[in-house]
């Protein structure tokens, strides 16, 4: 019976021997193996695209955050190349796969120390930075831009006493003062550095001025009114920023300034007011200054930073005027008085906020207040004095928006509306960059 398997069997093994050649079995185990192999190499390969695309993206969120002066291009990593497709399997025996290859380190992160001014990433986001002198343009920028302020008070004088506690016994004088400005001018910008921007601007002040009171001819009637226009260079201001370099990403941008005006408009001392022949209510200035009179050094601080999707920035700066001496100080027709004059210091602070709300447009809100200490003169032979009612407490809240024409044009509007009795009631302010 066991010799009956046995030939069975050796009979069976002769069979398929017969049908399938010892090569073919070979050439299907090679097969087997070379396709584990290219499985394996084509594992390594996307492992290796995974980890370079990874590093690239994680390099692109630090170059759009950090805020040096870069360029990253942006191309896309090609893709990994396939495998050739496997020749003959009997051709050939199997290779044995390919060690993995060290993946390419990515490009160092820019020196932190280096960073001296934001990359915004739109058009838009680039104005709003220029607005806030945050991004300076290597060479030169002209602006010319023109502002506009109106401003309207009204006095109400009661000169009497009160007779039965309700009953006003006196004069009641109502007067009116409108003051119109408007400021064509031109800055001219000069980008040393990434970090170090000059400027200066030129102002020419178109003025006019209306002074209205009742009382003509003796009647709370009728009213008399005069009115001035002065024309004529302001003063020229010239100064730096300076951009502090960033010790981290996400630290925001500071700019200090200083600037110096120079008093080549037409000085406000020496004025004398007169009253109005027809009317002893009215009285009015014989003419209009155009400037301040006096040096003014001002130095200051400004921050910026990126919060996407908002840009928030804030500032204060301080300004001092330069005592001046004058051959005539006094406000009556017919004196003469020499004398020293000190305009009091000024203290401004500013913050607000921007949005991008797309690649060219933006939106600006913002408020500043200034607040300026009383003016004080000397006359010569007399004490210092104070002059009453010389302190201001200006607030403004300014709604402003930029357009970018191109990446060297852009338009940038502001207006503002006077929040204290002190501040003008409106403002526009007109700015037209352009780099060069």
């Amino acid at each position: 019976m066991n010799a009956k398997k046995l030939f069975v069997t050796a009979m069976l093994g002769s069979f398929v021997a017969s049908i399938v050649p010892l090569p073919a079995l070979a050439a299907t185990t090679t097969s087997a193996q070379r396709l584990r192999a290219m499985q394996h190499q084509l594992d390594v390969l996307k492992h290796k695209y995974d980890v370079q695309e990874r590093q690239i993206k994680q390099l692109e969120r630090l170059v759009l955050r950090s805020h040096g002066h870069l360029a990253v291009a942006k191309a896309k990593p090609a893709a990994p190349a396939q495998p050739a497709p496997a020749p003959a399997v009997a051709a050939r025996a199997a290779a044995p796969a390919p060690a993995p290859q060290p993946v390419a380190a990515a490009p160092p992160a820019p020196a932190v120390s280096s960073l001296g001014k934001p990359a915004p990433q739109t058009s838009s986001e680039k104005s709003i930075y220029e607005q806030q002198n945050a991004l300076f343009h290597h060479g030169i920028t002209l602006t010319p831009g023109i502002a506009y302020t109106y401003a309207d008070n009204r006095f109400f004088t009661l000169n009497g006493f009160l007779a039965l506690g309700a009953i006003f016994l006196g004069n009641v004088n109502v007067s009116r003062q409108e003051n119109s400005l408007v400021i064509p001018s031109l800055t001219a910008n000069y980008g040393a550095t990434n970090r170090l921007q000059f400027d200066m601007t030129v102002p020419y002040v178109e003025r006019a001025s209306l002074y209205s009171s009742v009382g003509a001819q003796n009647s709370s009637a009728l009213a008399s009114e005069k009115r001035f226009f002065a024309g004529g260079l302001g003063d020229i201001s010239t100064g730096f920023y300076y951009q502090l370099r960033q010790h981290r990403l996400d630290s925001p941008s500071v700019i200090l300034n200083m600037h110096l005006a120079v008093p080549t408009g037409r000085s406000p001392y020496g004025i004398k007011i007169v009253q109005d022949p027809t009317n002893s209510s009215l009285s009015y200035p014989t003419r209009l200054p155009t400037g301040q009179g006096v040096y003014t050094v001002s130095a200051g601080a400004t921050m910026i930073k990126s919060v996407d999707p908002a840009i928030i920035f804030g500032g204060f700066n301080y300004y001092h005027s330069i005592p001046g001496h004058f051959g005539d100080i006094s406000v009556n027709a017919g004196q003469v008085q020499p004398g020293t004059v000190a305009p009091g210091d000024a203290y401004s602070a500013t913050f607000g906020t921007a949005f991008a709300l797309n690649d060219r447009m933006s939106l600006t809100f913002s408020f500043q207040d200034t607040m300026v200490g009383p003016t004080r003169v000397h006359p010569n032979g007399l004490a210092w004095q104070s002059i009453a009612g010389s302190e201001i407490n200006a607030g403004v809240l300014n709604i402003g928006t930029t357009y970018a024409i191109n990446k060297r044009v852009s338009w940038q509007a502001l207006v503002g509306i006077g929040v204290t009795q002190d501040a003008p009631n409106m403002t526009l302010n007109l700015r037209f960059p352009e780099n060069y």
